[in-house]
């Protein structure tokens, strides 16, 4: 059963850091290349903030496997803490 827990707890966060890097780069890699751009100065941080939230929503629709480790996928991606933790001081 451990070994069973172990390679769910694996497949699981493999398929969500996964999940994750695909919505990053549909939902906000375009606004922080904006950001950090000549044009920077245009970007709100609404524009930021939408992008995490089209995140975290459809990843709540795509992420497949044991829902705590799910959950902390999320709360673990850096990249997306990271802008939005930016943008929000």
């Amino acid at each position: 059963m451990a070994s069973w827990q172990s390679e769910n707890e694996r497949l699981t966060r493999e398929s969500c850091t996964n999940v994750l890097k695909r919505l990053k780069k549909e939902h906000l890699d375009s606004v922080l290349a904006q950001l950090s751009g000549a044009e920077g100065s245009r970007v709100m941080s609404e524009d930021v903030v939408a992008g995490y939230n089209r995140i975290e929503h459809d990843y709540k629709a795509r992420a497949t496997g044991a829902k705590d480790v799910c959950a902390a996928v999320f709360y673990e991606f850096q990249p997306v803490n990271e802008a939005f933790t930016s943008i929000t001081r």
